[in-house]
């Protein structure tokens, strides 16, 4: 049986209350199963004293999760499944992403759905979709002040009521690109959106 890792929404008591049952029944089963929530991958909100997100891209990871999980169910909206990838994308676990919130673009299934997705993924039949993340990292005079990890798009913008900015943007291999702007915003395949 695999060894697996639940995150969860814990301000919303549905994705609460379906975390610990599904917990049970994974302990039924056999299974060793680690629960956390998506607090670790918020990046919160920035203040002129400090970056936005003190904690380094790799300090992100559940430390119950490590080596020790092969596959992860996220229960909750968008916001968690953001979350729950910036925690996991270092180590790079596989992730089931379960609709407990109100939008849900993000998530593979509804909750309605998960009994039925459980025995799959126990049974091994399940195909892995492998997602591209953005790095983003910024600099001042050589210091690294702040770096995020993102799976749909990053905005960097300047404060208000200040000039124009030069962003240096270089993606991969290709040679770096000076913009100016007032912002930039950069999007992965997941984060692009049709227009219609």
């Amino acid at each position: 049986m695999p060894n697996l890792g639940i995150i969860y929404n814990d301000q919303k008591p549905i994705a609460c209350s379906t975390a610990f049952e599904l917990r049970d029944k994974l302990l039924r089963c056999g299974c060793q199963v680690y629960l956390t929530t998506g607090y670790g991958g918020l990046l919160g909100y920035s203040r002129p004293d400090r970056p936005v997100c003190n904690a380094r891209i790799q300090q992100m990871m559940p430390p119950e999760f490590g080596d020790r999980v092969d596959f992860a169910i996220v229960l909750g909206g968008d916001g968690t499944v953001l979350s729950a990838f910036r925690q996991l994308a270092p180590c790079g676990i596989p992730l089931l992403t379960v609709n407990t919130g109100h939008m849900g673009f993000l998530t593979e299934i509804y909750l309605m759905q998960l009994p039925a997705a459980i025995e799959q993924m126990l049974a091994g039949d399940y195909q892995i979709e492998a997602r591209s993340m953005l790095t983003v990292q910024v600099y001042r005079e050589g210091k690294l002040l702040w770096e995020a990890l993102s799976l749909n798009e990053m905005v960097v913008h300047r404060e208000p009521m200040t000039s124009m900015c030069h962003f240096e943007i270089q993606i991969g291999r290709h040679a770096p690109v000076d913009i100016a702007a007032d912002g930039v915003i950069i999007s992965t395949p997941t984060g692009q959106r049709p227009i219609l």
